[in-house]
């Protein structure tokens, strides 16, 4: 394959109120030691009442404003409108870290025309929220309960590239890393049919037409402020489970889990018992505090009672889930 040297890179920022986040997530991209000319930043903003939009317009990126307040929405309305030979979508509150960034992410993509995207991995600051911190343990972010309802990935691991590991994904063995750099007009050609960016489902859909090499650069990272307190964090998992997850259910391609699968539901079973006994999670929390040498550590059974509890919560209170249970009992 004849290597681009240069090739143009779109970064596509969905945003609502995110004055406190934005002006470093953008600084992030244009600090990068690639040519500006093929830097694109395309800003998607859910009509903001603060000065998302004052700040945004400093910088020479292109902004579109979107009435639905759906950051899946303005995603796939960012990835339509950008140029890139690929592209990927920055949340907000996300960083790149260090200076070659670009180059470490795109260099699978030009050595291998089979590898269809790349991702990395979140670090954390050591000044960073202790909640942050906890989270960087895992380089997806996970939480514990999803770490059990999805595969790692090491488990894609097909062999160890010079700056990079190439993943081969099957159907039912595929990360929960939905933030990728993809080809962008391989992407929308497979996608032109949805009106929203649905990260996680999209990679069962490459997967299942035959893209199912991925790059996992973790030298890359990305700073992510996943939730700097416990409110902020149960109030995401509570949006995901009901405005995400559950309202797109019956199309959904990527599931946590079946619940017409016996094992799955043992599981479920076994692991709230596991979160509300509370003890075993010191335990591990302790460990994880050791291993990491990181107080953060403790956070493991507060987290993994609190946000268990509060994923089952919101599936049971949800009509969208007493809707979903009635159509499968019919």
């Amino acid at each position: 394959m004849k290597r681009q040297r240069t090739p143009k890179i779109s970064f596509i920022i969905p945003t609502y109120n995110e004055e406190k986040n934005v002006k470093k997530c953008i600084d992030s991209i244009f600090k990068q030691h690639y040519p500006h000319i093929k830097i694109e930043v395309v800003l998607v903003d859910n009509y903001s009442k603060d000065d998302t939009l004052k700040i945004a317009k400093n910088y020479p990126i292109k902004i579109l404003m979107n009435k639905i307040k759906h950051g899946e929405v303005s995603k796939m309305i960012g990835f339509r409108a950008s140029t890139g030979k690929y592209a990927i979508y920055l949340d907000a509150d996300v960083e790149l870290i260090g200076k070659k960034w670009i180059q470490k992410m795109i260099k699978p993509l030009e050595e291998d025309e089979n590898i269809i995207g790349t991702f990395t991995r979140k670090y954390s600051r050591k000044s960073d929220p202790a909640l942050e911190r906890f989270y960087s343990f895992d380089p997806l972010q996970r939480d514990s309960i999803y770490q059990l309802f999805s595969p790692s990935i090491d488990s894609t691991i097909q062999s160890k590239k010079k700056g990079y590991y190439l993943l081969k994904y099957e159907q039912h063995r595929i990360p929960p890393a939905g933030r990728c750099l993809y080809r962008r007009e391989s992407l929308l050609y497979l996608t032109k049919a949805y009106d929203m960016f649905l990260e996680l489902d999209f990679l069962v859909l490459l997967t299942r037409k035959g893209y199912k090499y991925f790059g996992y650069v973790p030298s890359a990272g990305l700073y992510h402020h996943h939730s700097p307190d416990l409110k902020t964090l149960l109030r995401k998992r509570r949006y995901n489970v009901q405005n995400v997850y559950l309202k797109t259910f019956n199309q959904k391609k990527y599931k946590w889990f079946d619940l017409s699968n016996t094992k799955d539901i043992l599981k479920i079973i076994l692991w709230t018992l596991y979160a509300n006994l509370v003890f075993p999670s010191i335990i591990v929390g302790a460990y994880k505090s050791l291993k990491f040498k990181d107080w953060a550590g403790l956070y493991e059974p507060i987290v993994n009672l609190l946000v268990t509890d509060t994923i089952i919560l919101s599936f049971i209170s949800s009509t969208s889930f007493h809707s979903l249970y009635k159509n499968n009992e019919a």
